[in-house]
Parts: structure tokens; sequence; C-alpha cells
């Protein structure tokens, strides 16, 4: 039995639709991470800038390299100052 043209385009619409869904949802989830990674990087550097934590002790806490740290402190002091330019909130949320 084959499907009718209406079955199709009815078939069709359902498959766009759900596929728009999920993009959207990538969107959100790719969104929320982001922000997540910005207020973790922002905690680590504000612990160090105050001084109340070295590099060093700060790498021991979360792990990484002091290497990987500094770069990922580079990159959310440069998102930091982006942010505050245009009115971004820390969250998108």
């Amino acid at each position: 039995m084959t499907k009718s043209d209406a079955d199709k385009a009815a078939e069709t619409e359902r498959v766009r639709q759900a596929q728009k869904r999920l993009a959207a949802a990538k969107v959100t989830r790719d969104r929320r991470k982001d922000d997540a990674d910005f207020e973790f990087w922002s905690g680590v550097a504000t612990a160090i800038d105050s001084g109340e934590l070295k590099q060093a002790e700060a790498c021991e806490a979360i792990g990484y390299k002091r290497e990987y740290v500094r770069r990922q402190l580079i990159e959310v002091r440069a998102q930091a100052e982006a942010r505050a330019k245009t009115g971004t909130p820390a969250s998108t949320d």
C-alpha cells in the first residue's frame, strides 16, 4: 500500500517540525553550557584575583594544569569585557 500525497506531506511536515524543535533545544543546551563555563571560570578568576587562592592552589582544587587554567582565565576575562561592553547578562536563561 502506498502513501497518498497528503500522507507524505503530513509526514514531511511532522519530521520538519521535530527537527526544528531539536535544533532549538540544541541551541538552548549550547547556550547553557557556555553560560555554565563562563560562571565557573569567572569564579576561578575571582578566587585568584582576590588573592583567596594562588593559581597553583586553584589548579590543584579543580584538577587542571596551570597552562590550561591560564588560557581559560584569559578567555573568560575577554568574554567578561565583551559582555560588559554589550550589556549582555552573565546568564542568558
